[in-house]
């Protein structure tokens, strides 16, 4: 049985087992190189011991101690006339766990958090606290990740129609890979000029994502996805129905009120929107909720009562009529 990987230049000088497995080892390179300026060296200064925590070993935890030599550098110019020898396969300078621990760690943190996986990695034999498991986290280095082709953009909200961000994410692999703090024009294109790569944007309908992909990526083609495309076809057909409903109570209407059809308000739209489809579906709204005013008006200067209007609107409604 394994329970510590072969490492060179280190010998297991001795094994205790008790409730945790204790490895005695020495270093055994004749020589060590500064860090500081790379000279090799075989003068020895003094030896001193370091603790070392590992991965468990069928259930119980390993302690390392480890006896490692200091050298006096032999260039005469180097700042740094001792250093202690490195083991870089090991363990980091000034570590108090190894490599292999301090990534099983890392991988913890980066799944579950600090306190939740503390304590499952105390219960499986890791020697971390949840502080240790939080540093080691915010110190790991994100993998480079391939420059992207096919990316979506759309809007997230940092406070409801107040606030937005940009989303953006790789299509290819599914992955978002970066969070915009605005969805204006200026920081959208500035993102796109930094990665050329990208050939493909799938957007919504926004303007501002439209003049930032002219501005910052005019070589790519611009695309919708299928929710966007379903979206739209929603509201497209909703203003479609909302208009001809509209017209069946206005023509309901202007026979029991023996009257001219409501003309459609016109009107600037409010500034805040920015396509011709939201300006024809809130006119078609707005015409909607006049005649159904207009037909609850009529209604109640014919002395019906309040709990009769209802049910007479909503049979109108079904039937586009008055009910038998």
């Amino acid at each position: 049985m394994i329970i510590f990987p072969d490492l060179p230049n280190v010998e297991v000088e001795g094994v205790e087992v008790a409730e945790e497995i204790t490895l005695i080892l020495h270093t055994t390179s004749p020589t060590a190189s500064c860090p500081s300026c790379g000279t090799a060296s075989s003068r020895i200064q003094s030896r001193y011991t370091r603790m070392l925590r590992d991965l468990p070993s069928v259930g119980h935890p390993i302690r390392l101690i480890l006896h490692v030599r200091r050298f006096f550098c032999k260039k005469g110019t180097c700042a740094q006339k001792i250093f202690v020898e490195r083991l870089p396969e090991l363990c980091h300078p000034y570590a108090q766990r190894t490599k292999r621990l301090q990534k099983a760690l890392c991988e913890l943190g980066l799944k579950g958090g600090g306190q939740a996986e503390a304590d499952m990695g105390t219960e499986l034999g890791f020697s971390g606290s949840r502080d240790t498991i939080l540093r080691l986290v915010h110190q790991w280095e994100r993998p480079a990740l391939p420059e992207p082709h096919i990316i979506g953009l759309d809007d997230w909200a940092w406070k409801r129609r107040l606030r937005y961000g940009t989303l953006i994410c790789d299509l290819e692999r599914g992955l978002p890979i970066d969070l915009l703090p605005d969805r204006t024009v200026e920081t959208v294109s500035a993102w796109l000029k930094e990665h050329p790569s990208v050939d493909t944007i799938s957007r919504d309908g926004s303007s501002e994502y439209a003049s930032a992909i002219k501005k910052g990526a005019p070589q790519a083609r611009e695309v919708s996805d299928r929710w966007h495309l379903t979206k739209n076809l929603a509201g497209c057909v909703s203003m479609l129905l909302a208009a001809s409903l509209a017209q069946f109570r206005r023509a309901a209407v202007a026979a029991a009120a023996n009257s001219k059809l409501v003309e459609q308000p016109s009107g600037e739209p409010p500034s805040h929107l920015r396509t011709r489809a939201e300006r024809r579906a809130q006119q078609a709204r707005q015409v909607e909720r006049r005649v159904r005013y207009e037909q609850i008006t009529a209604l109640h200067k014919q002395g019906m009562k309040s709990a009769e209007i209802p049910t007479r609107c909503a049979t109108r409604l079904r039937t586009g009529s008055e009910p038998a």
